[in-house]
Parts: C-alpha cells; sequence; structure tokens
C-alpha cells in the first residue's frame, strides 16, 4: 500500500469582515463630513468677500449705514433685486464658534462696524436703523440705539437722550456691557443737568 502523504495548507487568516466595513464607513464618513465643511467653508467665503467688497465701496461713498447692514438695489440686466452686503452681514455669516478658519476679511469688517458706529453715524442715520429693526432680531441694535442716545446729548437733546439711557435694562436685559454704559452715560447726563441749572 502506497503512503499517502497529506500536505498541511497553511492557514491564512481570514479578515473579520465587521471590522473593515465599520473601517471603511467611518473613513467614508469622515471623507464626506470634511468635503461637506470644505464645500460650505468655501460658499461663505466668497460670499463674504463679495460683501466685504460691496461694503467697502459703500463706505468709501460715504454711505456709511449702507456699509453697515448692507441694501438691496434692481439689476437691470438680470431683472432682479441683488443683495450688497454690509459689514453685519459678513460678521452675521462668520459668527459661529465652529466656523474655522475665520477669514482675514471678517476682522476688517469688525474693525469698520465699530468705527462706523463710534465715530461715522449721525443721528438721522442711527434712527432710521433703529426704525428699522423695530421687532427684529439685529445684533447691532443694543449698540446703535445706545449711540444714538449719545447723539442726541451731543446735540442738545438731553430728554431725548435721558429716555433711551433709562430705557436700557427693559429693551436689553441681555446686554450686561451695554446697560452698564448706559447707566454711566445716564448719570454723566443728570449730573451735566444738576450743574446747568
Amino acid at each position: 500500500m502506497a503512503e499517502q502523504t497529506v500536505q498541511a495548507t497553511p492557514l491564512v487568516p481570514v479578515p473579520a469582515r465587521g471590522r473593515s466595513r465599520t473601517a471603511i464607513l467611518l473613513a467614508v464618513t469622515v471623507f464626506l463630513f470634511a468635503g461637506t465643511y470644505l464645500l460650505a467653508w468655501w460658499d461663505a467665503y466668497r460670499l463674504s468677500s463679495g460683501y466685504v467688497d460691496d461694503a467697502d465701496r459703500s463706505y468709501e461713498a460715504g454711505e456709511f449705514l449702507d456699509a453697515l447692514v448692507g441694501y438691496e438695489e434692481f439689476d437691470e440686466e438680470t431683472r432682479r433685486y441683488v443683495t450688497r452686503g454690509g459689514y453685519l452681514k459678513i460678521d452675521g455669516i462668520w459668527e459661529n464658534r465652529y466656523a474655522m478658519p475665520v477669514p482675514d476679511h471678517v476682522r476688517h469688517a469688525q474693525d469698520r462696524i465699530d468705527e462706523i458706529i463710534n465715530e461715522k453715524l449721525t443721528v438721522e442715520q442711527a434712527a432710521q436703523f433703529v426704525q428699522a429693526n423695530i421687532g427684529r432680531s439685529n445684533p447691532a441694535m443694543g449698540i446703535v440705539y445706545l449711540r444714538l442716545g449719545e447723539l442726541l446729548e451731543e446735540q442738545g437733546e438731553l430728554r431725548d437722550a435721558e429716555d433711551i439711557y433709562e430705557s436700557f435694562p427693559d429693551l436689553f436685559p441681555n446686554e450686561p456691557e451695554l446697560i452698564e454704559r448706559a447707566a454711566d452715560d445716564l448719570e454723566r447726563l443728570v449730573q451735566k443737568q444738576s450743574e446747568s441749572e
């Protein structure tokens, strides 16, 4: 009888299908998330870049309220209204703390917002802004309303300025820094009025 030899086949480990599928699904999910975020970031960047150009043109033309909030104009070529950006719109696009990296033009917009509100706005422009935004959510409403009071005080309209300062805690209860500034303005105004009597 002939001897039969059985040759042993080396065992090759078979990969666990569950683990490789999980790894692939995880990689695909991460890739999709990253790709979606990148596309959203790029859209936000392009939109805010266009808005900064619009706002800078308005600023250079001396149209400070338009530079601050933006505006709409009718485009004859496309026969529709086109939104022109303002610095507040740029700030709004990038206000989420997870929106990173934040482009340099956002800092430029924030600097211009501060400059326009504190140095460029007239009483008429501040009043127009307040009237246009009554009942709306606007992050600049509190500071512009306070600035309106300060501008009125500078013009000698002391009673109107006092009304604004006094109403501040009721109208903007979640703005402690502005409430404190309004209280300081009110104290200064009352002191000024008592000295003039």
